[in-house]
Order: C-alpha cells, then sequence, then structure tokens
C-alpha cells in the first residue's frame, strides 16, 4: 500500500499491521509528534469512516492518502463543518412543533461539540466570549451556548423551537464572524502589517468615530451611530486579528518586552475586546451614560496609548524581515 501526505509519497515500510486503523493510527501519532494536525484521509480515493478502518485489511488498500495541517486548518475545517450544522438544525427545525426521540439525541450530542469547537476557536483568537454579542445587543456568545443547551432538554412545541431557532440565528452571525477573522489571520505578513499601519494613520478618525457614536446615541439618531459602529468595530477587529495573528507567527521576537503601562501585548488585547464587550453590555441594558463613558473616554484612551505599541510591533517585525 501507498501512503501519501498532502499529495506527498511517504517513503516508509509497514511494520506489520494488519489492518488499516492500525496504520492510521501509527501515522496520526507521527503527525501530531511534529507539531501537526490530521485534516482527513482517503483510502482508494473514497473518504471513510473511522470505524470502517479498523475492519479493513491493508492488503484491500492500494493507496491511502492523508491531508494535515496547522491548528489553524483544524479550526477553519470545524468552523465549516459547524456553519453546515447550524444550516442543516435550522432548515430541520423550522415550521415544527416537535422532534422524534432520535433528532432531540442528536441535537443534545451536537450542542456540546458547538461548544467544544468555539473554545478552541477562542483560545486560538484570544477572544472573549462573554463580551461578544453578535446582534450588538441580547446574549453573549456564552450566554447563546448556554440557551441552546438548556432549550434543547426540552424541545415540545413552536415556543421552545422558535427560542433555540432564534438562538441558532445568533450563533450564525458569530460564525460568519469568526470566518472574517480568521480571513485576516490568513493574510501574508505585508497585508497584516498594512492592517497595522493603516490603523496607525487612522488613528485620529478612528478615535473620532468613536466619539461620534456616542454624539449620534445621545441625540437620538440610534441607526447612524449603529452604522458607525459597525465600521469601527469591525477595523478595531480586524486589528486585533492582525496582531495576534503577527504575534503568533513570529515566536523569534520577545512579545513580553511589548507594554503599554506595563500591560502586555496580550492583556492590551483582552482590554479592547472587554471595552467592547461593555459597550454592547451596556447599550442592552439600555444604560446610554456608561456606554457614552466608555466610547467617549475608555476606548479613545486604550487607543491612543496603544499606537506607540503598534508602532514597535511594526518596526519589529520589519526588522526582523
Amino acid at each position: 500500500m501507498n501512503i501519501f501526505i498532502n499529495d506527498q509519497k511517504l517513503e516508509t515500510t509497514l511494520g506489520g499491521e494488519t489492518y488499516i486503523g492500525q496504520v492510521l493510527d501509527q501515522i496520526e501519532k507521527w503527525v501530531e509528534s511534529n507539531g501537526k494536525y490530521l485534516r482527513f484521509f482517503t483510502v482508494n480515493g473514497e473518504e471513510l469512516n473511522r470505524t470502517e478502518l479498523d475492519a479493513m485489511e491493508v492488503t484491500k488498500a492500494e493507496r491511502m492518502d492523508l491531508y494535515v495541517g496547522e491548528e489553524l486548518d483544524i479550526i477553519e475545517d470545524s468552523l465549516y463543518e459547524l456553519d453546515l450544522y447550524v444550516d442543516k438544525v435550522g432548515s430541520t427545525l423550522v415550521g415544527r412543533d416537535s422532534l422524534t426521540e432520535k433528532e432531540t439525541s442528536d441535537l443534545r450530542e451536537g450542542i456540546p461539540w458547538i461548544e467544544t469547537m468555539l473554545v478552541s476557536t477562542k483560545n486560538l483568537l484570544n477572544l472573549n466570549l462573554a463580551s461578544i454579542r453578535p446582534m450588538g445587543k441580547g446574549k453573549n456568545v456564552e450566554e447563546i451556548i448556554s440557551s441552546l443547551k438548556e432549550v434543547a432538554m426540552n424541545l415540545d412545541g413552536t415556543s421552545a423551537i422558535d427560542a433555540f431557532l432564534e438562538d441558532l440565528r445568533d450563533l450564525k452571525l458569530f460564525l460568519m464572524d469568526l470566518s472574517a477573522r480568521l480571513a485576516v489571520i490568513r493574510m501574508e505578513d505585508p497585508e497584516l502589517l498594512a492592517i497595522v499601519q493603516k490603523f496607525v494613520e487612522d488613528k485620529d478618525k478612528v478615535i473620532k468615530d468613536f466619539m461620534l457614536i456616542n454624539e449620534n446615541f445621545q441625540s437620538g439618531k440610534d441607526h447612524l451611530a449603529t452604522e458607525i459602529m459597525t465600521d469601527a468595530v469591525g477595523r478595531l477587529n480586524a486589528l486585533i486579528s492582525a496582531m495576534v495573528s503577527i504575534q503568533g507567527r513570529h515566536s523569534e521576537i520577545n512579545w513580553a518586552d511589548f507594554k503599554v503601562e506595563e500591560r502586555a501585548l496580550s492583556q492590551v488585547i483582552t482590554s479592547l475586546n472587554d471595552a467592547l464587550g461593555n459597550v454592547a453590555e451596556a447599550m442592552e441594558k439600555n444604560d446610554i451614560v456608561y456606554a457614552g463613558d466608555i466610547l467617549e473616554y475608555e476606548l479613545p484612551e486604550l487607543l491612543e496609548n496603544m499606537i506607540p505599541l503598534l508602532k514597535e510591533i511594526l518596526s519589529a517585525v520589519q526588522t526582523e524581515a
């Protein structure tokens, strides 16, 4: 049997394995020992379930293809599957007033998988799920997952299913946001540095936009304030994703030396995420005064103090290049 990894033939001989499942186990251990992850595999050109390989003899296979990648590849693959799963569940539930016993069981098993995937993504992107509200207000991501788990225990009746679908809609919006953030992380260094450089150059406009959000909310122009906030938060999220990606790629740089008022880079990113989350929470409670204080004072101060750090990051990465 010929074994290929990412279309490159593996020059090795089998060590007496009888079943393909045993071969896969050994290769997967070797892949993980090299800091990689198995994305998917085919045998004789077909995608098979892992359990099928345990009963499939090596002599029955001419070729086995394995595709491996980095942690980010696994996250992207899983988010794609998660997005398909959310769409499938949504289409299944629309218009229903009850579920079969099997559908209910499958759904209860699916929610913990969703939670596991989001936790992995949170750790990779340095996100605080408690501070992210996909609708701008309403439940944060942690509350959405908690609500999905609770409602899934008793999806009997139209009102329960409608509540579940509402949470599912918010989750779908969050998945779209994650895809956008991952797209930034996938960029090459010049593109990432351009995002940071653009933010430094547009610092005054970004700060002014956050102040304008508050002014428009205070004067009752909620629609205009929401438009400005969507754009400003989008740019800030792109910056955060770019910073996380640059930090992850350049392990040769001692990022612990990069500080803003004695706060490390990771703490600065957390502070930005928390500030945005606090704005969303204040708006949910209709506390315009508190939201205004963050938008007009806390966020601008954070951004102003962060500019020297961004310039240091640009200089350090360009020097290494």
